[in-house]
């Protein structure tokens, strides 16, 4: 069996909020060795080191605004052994980290000797009766958790929980097996209304681990239901933190447990209607963006919560389907980061048992969701801020936003197109979020979206448009401004402030239309629209203008030294032809006025 030993913190003073807790969880970039034990590699434990720094850093800032961070989380292997413990060791002891206060964190590979050192050190506790050192071989690991607990009187001890189970890649070795621990802690303390709090912990895999025929949650369930049977009354369980290094945090095996977990007929004197889930992951890339595998870093509340789901929140989202690409969570309330690369995230949760049924007590489950940079990178994903869904999205798509110097490999321009390029990447990345999420509907007429949490396939296509043409019409004029207007960018012509827009559509006809809808024209301000429809086709120049009702041909009367000739026109075909066929930045630009000027 797996034992549960419970603690109780009331005797050290540890009193949480009945309302709302801080929480800070750190999201690093894990960097192990390919075999077992697996361990932080020596080029990259020194700034592992600094995120452990960094992190209790944002957890002392309390920019959450809660009272204090009462529970700060590392994932699973994020702490460096012995030396990234002493540091979390020397933080919590620091007279400036608070009390009643609470650290969990797991270590990298623990050989039995570090272990045994670990054990024997002074307010440290290992339930040894189920976790004898004399069972440890001396070439096994321990794959470590460890929660820290600082106690009103600044009493700081830690309690050691060795993971039950091991992972696939923990199992298929060649060298050294991981111990297998045998128990699980559970605490327990006052709340400031006068009602009971209770935490658990479990290492990643022992989520899904049959461990002695149950489920290691289950384990701690039925504890829970035995202690209630023994005083007559019915418990509840306020957090069960779940620290991963999880290659698929969203698998059908990790998340068709949380149905079961949330099951009331299953243990029905063990309430979790208002258990909080916390599922702690590292980073799927060293730098914030875009990952496959990884992240989902997420809060996880039964169906019972009267939380209110936003459309559109910043830094976190309810859209598991989008973001998990699964369907099993849809009916819960499944709080999911959107950022999957190394950061920090910091929040205040609240407690779903402070919520009363009515439009007035109306809650979102986090307040003040701030993401913070790792590994010193400065980033509009990571701004020490709340991040905009539309900004994330944006950054995203600029990351792998393909250069036309990538397809067409044989220009002679692919240096000057290259510069352009990175000059409107960067600044998109730096436009608002009110910016953003204009530019990408005015470039985008088949948008069906209402909000950035919806975005696919056709707002990339239609920011990749917007780039391409940006980076053609760089080589020969000078943009001034990107984002900042109604109108995707202005660029100097002929001494002329023009308004550039550029949109991606199902015809030119449509696009025409779509920016009636989506532009606000400045007066006295000359307008070039570039147009691409499904197929890249040519314009065909026989339609009126746009704005010039009245125009019986639509550039007729149009001239590039003329601001009040109305808009000017090109076809994204036409541009990209003169880009390909022009040797110098001076030829882009004088074919362009010839396509302009009559």
């Amino acid at each position: 069996m797996i034992h549960v030993e419970i603690i109780d913190l009331s005797a050290r003073g540890v009193t949480l909020p009945s309302d709302r807790v801080g929480m800070v969880i750190a999201q690093p970039y894990i960097s192990l060795t390919s075999t077992e034990p697996y361990r932080w590699t020596a080029q990259a434990k020194e700034q592992q080191l600094a995120v452990l720094h960094d992190t209790m850093t944002v957890a002392l800032a309390v920019r959450h605004t809660a009272a204090k961070t009462h529970f700060t989380i590392f994932p699973e292997y994020s702490i460096p052994g012995p030396d990234g413990i002493a540091l979390v060791d020397a933080a919590i002891h620091h007279a400036d980290w608070p009390a009643g206060t609470i650290v969990i964190g797991g270590t990298d590979a623990l050989s039995k000797e570090d272990f045994t050192v670990l054990v024997g050190s002074p307010d440290t506790y290992l339930d040894e009766t189920h976790n004898a050192l004399d069972r440890i071989a001396p070439t096994q690991w321990i794959n470590c958790a460890i929660t820290w607990v600082k106690g009103a009187d600044g009493t700081v001890e830690r309690w050691l929980q060795p993971k039950l189970s091991p992972a696939w890649p923990e199992r298929d070795i060649q060298f050294q097996y991981m111990f297998a621990g045998g128990s699980v802690f559970l605490f327990q303390g006052p709340s400031e209304n006068g009602t009971q709090y209770r935490f658990s912990s479990l290492v990643c895999f022992d989520w899904v681990s049959t461990v002695h025929s149950k489920k290691a949650w289950r384990w701690v369930l039925e504890a829970l239901e035995y202690k209630a049977a023994q005083v007559q009354a019915e418990l509840s369980l306020s957090w069960l933190f779940v620290i991963q290094c999880n290659e698929k945090p969203s698998h059908d095996s990790f998340l068709s447990e949380v149905i079961g977990f949330f099951d009331r007929t299953i243990l029905p004197t063990v309430h979790r209607e208002s258990t909080c889930l916390v599922f702690a992951n590292s980073a799927g890339k060293v730098v914030p963006g875009k990952a496959d595998f990884f992240g989902n870093t997420s809060l996880v509340f039964s169906r019972a919560t009267l939380f209110a789901i936003p459309k559109c929140y910043p830094t976190f989202s309810h859209n598991s389907e989008r973001f998990r690409l699964s369907t099993l969570l849809t009916t819960y309330r499944d709080v999911l980061f959107r950022e999957r690369g190394a950061c920090i995230h910091s929040f205040t949760q609240v407690n779903p048992n402070s919520l009363n049924a009515g439009a007035a007590e109306r809650a979102i489950a986090l307040e003040d969701v701030f993401v913070f940079p790792l590994n010193g990178v400065t980033d509009p994903r990571t701004p020490a801020a709340p991040v905009p869904a539309c900004i994330k999205w944006l950054n995203d798509e600029l990351d792998d936003l393909p250069k036309l110097s990538d397809i067409y490999l044989a220009v002679p321009l692919t240096e000057l197109v290259n510069t352009a390029h990175r000059e409107a990447v960067a600044a998109l990345r730096l436009i608002s979020p009110q910016a953003a999420t204009r530019t990408v509907k005015l470039a985008a007429q088949e948008s069906i979206a209402d909000h950035a949490d919806d975005w696919g396939t056709t707002e990339a296509e239609a920011l990749v448009h917007l780039v391409h043409t940006l980076s053609i019409i760089g080589i020969g004029f000078t943009a001034t401004t990107i984002g900042s207007d109604s109108a995707h960018a202005t660029v100097t012509m002929n001494d002329q402030i023009v308004d550039f827009l550029a949109i991606r559509g199902t015809t030119h006809e449509l696009c025409i239309e779509h920016s009636k809808k989506h532009y606000q024209r400045l007066p006295r301000r000359q307008i070039l629209l570039i147009s691409r429809d499904h197929d890249n086709t040519a314009w065909r120049q026989r339609f009126g203008s746009f704005l010039q009702a009245n125009s019986p041909q639509f550039g007729g009367d149009r001239n590039i030294t003329d601001p009040d000739s109305g808009a000017l026109h090109l076809g994204y075909q036409k541009l990209l032809d003169i880009f390909r066929q022009s040797a110098t930045a001076t030829a882009v630009r004088g074919a362009i006025y010839a396509e302009l000027t009559i």
